[in-house]
């Protein structure tokens, strides 16, 4: 990755019942913004590298931290993260803003809560970019041991990991470790950096060591599991221009078969149904917005001038 100038930011608080969601907004305070969603355990830091390389001209962007990530207040305790919480937020925020529409770019988890954002609210969605769309489990019988595991796991966080004193520390090296080996590969060193910024906190206890900022409950997410049939009926719901930018490089996951053969099964679906749908391939990880941005920009600058362009005031 080139060194890339970084671009300036106000940091904003939205306000929200249970404290505030998180965000970065680039550009114009009085031009409607293009809403960016993280994936899974990423924050706004995930678009550090690419939004110096988007249109500026009259267009701006908010990046959020979603609810549990980053900078963002975690949820009530006893209770834990859903696919749909994200959903609605989406919708929360547009109303919030009084935007008549709302412009997605998401990633990853956060591609498909805007998939799903698109589909179900399509009359408030003028565009979509969807980077490295993960689809879950589509399969019932893995959908059951899914949320088996996920509602026991949630259980026990709840228990062993809800106070600030419990949270495990680490130094910088360990969590630069840690993330590398949780994205399995997909984040490297120097990616590290940007989404640490957001992603971890001096701890009270070990002040030479540092906690994450993500709520632990995170890793027990109840995801939207639906079948292959109720995702191609909700990708012929959406009305707005779309691209799906797939990277060649997989993660090795436990779960990468699956998901993968999920996602390029809904692709060819959408090629062949939806006439406002285009689909790239670009070298590169998971997070190759991030790591490689140039190999991303020049397709989603093209397809910002031409479905946004610098005209949406609020």
């Amino acid at each position: 990755m080139k060194d890339i100038e970084e671009t300036e930011f106000t940091e904003v608080k939205i306000p929200v019942p249970w404290g505030h969601v998180a965000g970065k907004w680039y550009g114009p305070a009085d031009v409607r913004p293009i809403l960016m969603i993280h994936g899974w355990l990423d924050n706004a830091g995930t678009w550090d590298t690419l939004i110096p390389l988007l249109p500026k001209d009259g267009i701006s962007y908010l990046a959020i931290d979603l609810p549990g990530h980053g900078f963002s207040s975690h949820i009530p305790e006893g209770m834990i993260y859903s696919h749909y919480d994200y959903v609605w937020l989406i919708h929360r925020i547009r109303k919030i803003y009084n935007w008549p529409k709302v412009s997605l770019i998401g990633h990853s988890m956060g591609s498909s809560v805007c998939f799903l954002y698109s589909a179900i609210f399509s009359q408030n969605v003028d565009m979509f970019v969807c980077l490295d769309l993960v689809i879950p489990f589509t399969d019932p019988k893995l959908v059951t041991l899914f949320l088996e595991f996920g509602l026991t796991r949630a259980t026990t966080l709840m228990t062993h990991q809800m106070t600030p004193e419990s949270q495990p520390t680490y130094t910088k090296e360990e969590l630069v470790k840690k993330l590398i080996e949780s994205s399995f590969t997909s984040i490297s060193a120097e990616d590290s950096k940007f989404l640490l910024r957001r992603g971890m906190k001096r701890s009270n206890r070990k002040p030479d060591k540092f906690s994450l900022t993500s709520d632990p409950r995170l890793k027990a997410l109840h995801v939207i599991s639906l079948s292959q049939e109720n995702y191609q009926k909700l990708g012929k719901e959406i009305t707005c221009p779309i691209i799906f930018i797939s990277a060649d490089i997989k993660r090795n996951t436990p779960d990468t078969n699956v998901t993968n053969a999920n996602a390029n099964t809904l692709v060819d679906f959408m090629k062949e149904k939806v006439p406002h749908f285009k689909h790239h391939i670009v070298s590169g990880k998971h997070h190759v917005h991030l790591s490689d941005p140039e190999r991303v920009s020049g397709i989603i600058s093209d397809f910002i001038l031409k479905h946004r362009g610098p005209k949406s005031k609020i």
